[in-house]
């Protein structure tokens, strides 16, 4: 059932409805001309002007593969030499690693809030997509204010960066941490100086980490991995008619203070601190994409037009050899880290992990992503600061409101 940890419930349907909007998009896109008027307006003026030939654009098209390779090196030259472009994709590297956190994030929720695996999802869904269109109608109103130059385009989103920052400590606000019998804590009245599941107490109930079944001590507040790790004896229906009617508690339990459980988690939802988290992660997000429309734009200055399409290509390799492909790898292992009980079936094979430390988790999963963040705004900030200072035409064309119809500044 939902309510159980071990629950998967419809996973396909995350593959399946992008996939359809996708699919349906795709046939839109295919509507474009090969040619859009803004475009075709630039090229007439440039022919006009005496800058390129219709003769030259139709042998652009044409040209064979050692020809494209040939063109490509000096290219791609520039493009390394470009420091400014450099610190933009170095710094979105780490974006990219850090963002490898939000596939985890659910898992997080659910640990720290005590959420049900089937509401975790709406939720973290919901608040996300209201803080993406939030920012991304504050950062297109920015733009909107006047015409920008590249130079302080960059300076916006280095600042909307790093002053996002801080709300990733939003999930530190949690519920407190369930002390689990066993693992945080020695058994009540055992003898061993170190905590495990597995004590004189319950040694005769043949108890496994293969399925969770969480009891509670209300005596002392103390959660056991199962009514087996607590050693109980006996139990008691809620209607002793009716076999199905569920257990009312568990007596007997020879690990426990109380000798009494009760089946769940110790500790009840905080639903307060999950709104007060959400709405810090909320305000976060839109601070950070509030200087989308600005980073979006600056790729588009920061190299000359005729270096765009291979600028682009360079930040997709280096974003994904470096953000996208380890991110998995690295938040995997620090949550696999924090595990405190892992499953082992009854073959004795490990599974997934039942039980962290919240603490130890929370502590390396938020820090991580702020150190990560704080690295690409200093990143983001060098490339605004190795950006050549714009002339005196250039400020003028700026401020004219011209800037966009010219392409901006283009770097060489």
């Amino acid at each position: 059932t939902a309510g159980r940890p071990e629950w998967v419930g419809a996973r396909w349907l995350g593959f399946l409805v992008p996939g359809v909007v996708v699919f349906v998009v795709s046939f839109i896109v295919m509507l474009f001309p090969t040619q859009m008027p803004a475009a075709k307006k630039v090229l007439e003026s440039k022919i006009q002007k005496g800058i390129t030939t219709v003769a030259e654009k139709t042998n652009e098209l044409h040209r064979s593969l050692a020809e494209i390779t040939r063109d490509t090196i000096p290219v791609a030259k520039r493009i390394l030499k470009n420091k400014s472009l450099n610190c933009l994709v170095f710094g979105d590297a780490l974006v990219f690693l850090r963002i490898g956190s939000i596939s985890y994030l659910p898992k997080m929720y659910v640990i720290a809030f005590r959420l049900g695996f089937s509401e975790v999802g709406t939720v973290i869904g919901v608040s996300n997509v209201v803080a993406f269109v939030l920012g991304l109608v504050l950062g297109g109103a920015i733009m909107r204010i006047k015409d920008w130059h590249p130079k302080k385009l960059l300076l916006i989103y280095a600042i909307a960066v790093l002053v996002s920052t801080p709300f990733q400590a939003s999930l530190f606000y949690r519920c407190d941490s369930n002390t689990v019998g066993g693992v945080d804590i020695v058994y009540p009245n055992s003898t061993a100086s170190d905590a495990s599941l597995y004590d004189t107490c319950n040694q005769d109930c043949k108890c496994n980490t293969a399925f969770p079944s969480f009891v509670c001590d209300p005596t002392d507040g103390t959660t056991y991995f199962s009514q087996c790790h607590a050693g109980c004896l006996g139990g008691e229906l809620n209607d002793p008619t009716n076999p199905k009617s569920g257990v009312k508690q568990y007596t007997d339990c020879m690990c426990t203070a109380g000798k009494t459980v009760v089946p769940g988690e110790c500790g009840s939802r905080c639903q307060t601190r999950l709104y007060i988290s959400l709405a810090l992660s909320v305000l976060g997000t839109m601070i950070n994409f509030s200087g989308y429309a600005a980073h979006a734009t600056v790729y588009q200055r920061v190299v000359s037009e005729v270096d765009r399409t291979v600028a682009q290509g360079w930040r997709q390799f280096v974003t994904r050899v470096l953000g996208t492909l380890p991110a998995p790898i690295l938040f995997g292992y620090i949550i696999d880290n924090a595990c405190t009980i892992w499953r082992v079936n009854f073959d004795g094979k490990q599974g997934n992990c039942w039980v962290y430390d919240l603490e130890s988790l929370l502590v390396w999963f938020v820090w991580v992503q702020i150190i990560l963040r704080i690295a690409s705004s200093l990143l983001y900030f060098a490339g605004w600061y190795l950006y050549p200072e714009p002339t005196q035409e250039e400020l003028e064309r700026y401020e004219g409101g011209k800037g966009a119809a010219s392409n901006g500044y283009e770097m060489t």
